[in-house]
């Protein structure tokens, strides 16, 4: 294992050991859990006819003392989410039919493969019968309009994960947990309950002590366990660890970190435990150095640990992360693939008073990511004008390893689109990424700064130049196609549509929400968001002080490009009528009169080569979206929360893949079924006047108003970066984006030659981790499809 510049002192850190860790945890095997689903099931049987945030609670409570626990033989970090090394536990109060009807088909898949054993099986089998017609998933699809049904039959719409799994997309007051740990906040739960004025507001108070204590009996089972391990090893070393962890898991959060390898403990079991109270994703670390950095200096200050010793223990941890896993349908798994949980933690950027906070553990946290090179923790960085020249050097030496971390923001940008929201400035400024390049407050934001109704911007665009109409009632949208006199009718129409499909996906996020606000009801997780506490209720319920959601739109790129290709070739040079491209799409460009009309269009300037004509209609595109966000609210506004708002991201995962299979071919040349743009990122292979040119035509877009995260991807050949020269000048290249204002930048650093051996020869690249979208997976476990749209992306050069 190589460093990156930070040289450690042999005796003070195991490499060979963080190797071990690290090969168990990349040839893990994806597998299901039950165990939680048997507790669950059997908690709720007991508990018919009370509140349902206390039988919430005391389910989650009963699943932390019979859940099996493990320590992992190598790790220095404890807790486990499930029975088993990257089990997915399942959550039958959110869904439960898909999971019977895949049982048989879990292993056989072509991307998130999973393990089912026959007792499972039947374990699973015999509770569908108690939650069939109960959960989530069924009141989300008694409750939806049937024209929201249509327009998911249109392939405009998908719900996805919101519509049968938890929200996630948190990230709790870490430096609240630290300063009080669960026992005070427990106290201070049941002294509220006391004095609560209505029976819901007491059920919260009660159930959310119910949860902290189960948590601090869950804490100390680990302890019996490392006794227990301490006495069979025959390793003194590994025995004094294990004894270390019995003494800690004694006292961990019964009182206020006392050092930092209790922090770090701590905030490693604060995300596992999140993640057994539900299945959301996007359980996120926030701004970690900066709320760990004070135990980390004072512990350095006192000679109690090494920088080494540090280093290691946050290996450790960031390899732990790679033992967790969310199962999802198969056909959601084309949405998100590579089993990502998107559990971004981030370093740099600015402090709240607006200095810059770089620190120690800044540079350690790089390191440590380096020798992790796993796609968990979902790395980020912020930097400004101030972030130190060193830690941006070490920054892209990172990226250059071609781990696809850590992923770039822009402190400017990104908080100015949140404090634009009504946010104040401190608060903005103290914003971190929640899951894959969603922004947000920490400890102050609600679920889901994204990954709302999907919305399939490209269909859009297709039911536009065939006669778009309303599902349900077959009510003409727009005028016929061949009656646009002018691109300015037809942007029109394309305003038309985009409004009414949008109003549809705001409906829609509200019938999923209502359903949350029961079914996802967290009390462990609230009591860590600022103001839940204080007015008695969930996050859901409204409890958050700021509550800003987005969707995901796919396609923005492959819509301009469209666009301008017919403002160009039909209205303005007349070469060619609507009628003919349309045409020649539906042929997907098959005859030779449709492959020179394919030509025209492909010669047509493409977003992402710093073309300002094309660029502009691009830019058009993102302002449409947002002309329509100050109109919608979320079904919290008014409840409390001091901001409730809606935001554009142009966060997508793999969306772009599926969606662009139920998309026919574009005018912008795009053949039919194939990948739309990914993000705010060119449309793959498209961008051919190198990196520079991306950023300058990204440059032009309203990125310091896209408030929920605006995603671009890059890939670089590895040579490019090899010397450093290169890094040097990559290092000026990520500077250029920042005075560009690029809100966010991201970097696949790999060649074609090597993705096409790893697809051939999946078994000798398992260490190769790729950057999908906004999160990294290891490239083997993709669908064929999207490994092949990661190949087909722009290899840049720098010159």
């Amino acid at each position: 294992m190589e460093f990156l510049e930070f040289i450690p002192r042999n005796d003070d850190i195991d490499l060979e050991r963080i190797r071990r860790l690290r090969t168990r945890m990349q040839n893990r095997q994806a597998s299901l859990c039950t165990e939680r689903a048997m507790c669950y099931t059997r908690s709720f049987q007991e508990t018919e006819g009370e509140d349902w945030l206390l039988r919430k609670a005391k389910a989650f409570a009963r699943t932390l003392k019979e859940m099996t626990i493990w320590i992992d033989k190598d790790s220095l970090i404890f807790g486990c989410q499930a029975s088993r090394n990257f089990a997915a536990p399942v959550f039958p109060e959110y869904s439960i039919d898909w999971v019977i009807d895949e049982l048989e088909t879990f292993s056989l898949r072509d991307g998130d493969v999973f393990q089912v054993s026959e007792e499972d099986k039947a374990r699973l089998r015999s509770i569908q019968s108690y939650w069939h017609g109960q959960t989530h998933e069924d009141q989300v699809r008694r409750a939806t309009p049937v024209r929201i049904v249509q327009a998911e039959q249109q392939k405009v719409l998908h719900r996805g994960g919101i519509s049968m799994s938890g929200d996630g997309h948190i990230v709790p007051d870490h430096e609240m947990i630290l300063n009080r740990g669960f026992r005070d906040l427990a106290r201070e739960c049941r002294e509220r309950m006391a004095a609560a004025e209505t029976g819901h507001t007491q059920a919260f108070y009660e159930a959310a002590a119910i949860t902290l204590e189960a948590a601090l009996d869950w804490i100390k089972r680990f302890g019996v366990l490392a006794g227990s391990l301490a006495e069979e090893v025959d390793d003194p070393k590994r025995a004094a660890e294990l004894r270390s962890m019995q003494v800690m898991a004694q006292s961990l959060l019964e009182q206020p970190a006392q050092n930092f390898e209790e922090a770090l403990q701590t905030v490693y079991l604060v995300h596992v435990l999140q993640m057994i109270e539900s299945n959301g994703h996007s359980f996120c670390y926030g701004r970690f150095d900066q709320y760990l950095w004070p135990y980390l200096q004072t512990d350095l200050e006192m000679g109690r640990i090494t920088k080494e010793k540090a280093l290691e223990r946050i290996t450790h941890m960031f390899l732990m992360n790679s033992s967790c896993n969310k199962v999802r349908p198969y056909g959601h798994t084309r949405y998100s693939q590579g089993y990502p949980l998107y559990s971004n933690l981030m370093i740099g950027g600015r402090r709240p008073d607006g200095e810059d906070g770089t620190n120690p553990l800044s540079y350690l946290c790089l390191e440590a990511m380096n020798l992790t090179a796993m796609a968990e923790p979902n790395f980020s960085m912020r930097y400004s004008k101030d972030t130190p020249d060193d830690l941006l050097r070490l920054a892209a030496r990172l990226i250059a390893t071609g781990c696809g971390m850590p992923s770039m923001f822009n402190d400017d940008v990104a908080a100015k689109a949140i404090h634009d929201l009504g946010i104040p400035w401190e608060d903005a400024l103290d914003y971190c990424a929640i899951g894959c390049v969603e922004t947000g407050v920490p400890g102050k934001y609600g679920h889901r700064a994204t990954g709302m109704t999907y919305v399939n911007w490209g269909k859009i665009l297709e039911l536009l130049l065939h006669g778009g109409c309303d599902p349900a009632s077959g009510t003409c949208l727009c005028p016929v196609p061949d009656e646009f006199g002018s691109y300015e009718e037809l942007w029109s129409s394309w305003n038309t549509l985009l409004k009414f499909y949008t109003d549809l996906a705001v409906e829609c996020d509200a019938v999923c929400d209502r359903s949350l606000e029961r079914y996802d009801a967290s009390p462990f997780a609230s009591v860590f968001i600022r103001d839940c506490l204080e007015k008695g209720k969930t996050a859901k319920e409204g409890g958050c002080r700021y509550d800003v959601v987005s969707q995901s739109n796919i396609g923005p790129a492959v819509v301009g490009n469209s666009l301008y290709a017919l403002k160009k070739l039909v209205f303005d040079d007349r070469e060619l009528t609507l009628a003919q491209v349309r045409e020649a799409m539906d042929d997907n460009w098959q005859s030779p009169e449709s492959a020179r009309i394919r030509a025209l269009c492909m010669e047509v300037p493409k977003f992402g080569n710093d073309d300002d004509a094309v660029d502009a209609v691009v830019k058009d595109v993102f302002e449409s979206y947002l002309a329509l966000l100050p109109d919608y609210a979320t079904i919290r506004k008014d409840r409390g929360p001091a901001v409730s708002a809606y935001a554009m991201s142009t966060s997508n995962i793999t969306s772009y893949v599926p969606n662009g299979k139920d998309t026919g071919a574009t005018p912008d040349g795009r053949t039919a079924h194939s990948p739309l743009n990914e993000g705010c990122s060119p449309t793959q292979g498209t961008d051919i006047n190198g990196p520079t040119a991306v950023i300058r035509s990204v440059a032009k877009l309203p990125n310091d108003r896209v408030a929920a995260g605006q995603l671009l991807n890059m890939r670089f050949s590895p040579d490019s970066l090899k010397t450093e020269e290169n890094l040097l000048r990559f290092t000026g290249f990520l500077k250029a984006s920042r005075r560009l204002g690029i809100y966010h930048n991201q970097f696949n650093v790999v060649d074609s030659a090597t993705l096409r051996q790893a697809m051939e020869e999946p078994d000798r690249y398992r260490n190769l981790i790729v950057r999908v979208a906004g999160y990294c997976a290891q490239f083997v476990s993709l669908m064929p499809e999207t490994q092949l749209a990661i190949i087909d992306r722009t290899e840049n050069c720098l010159q």
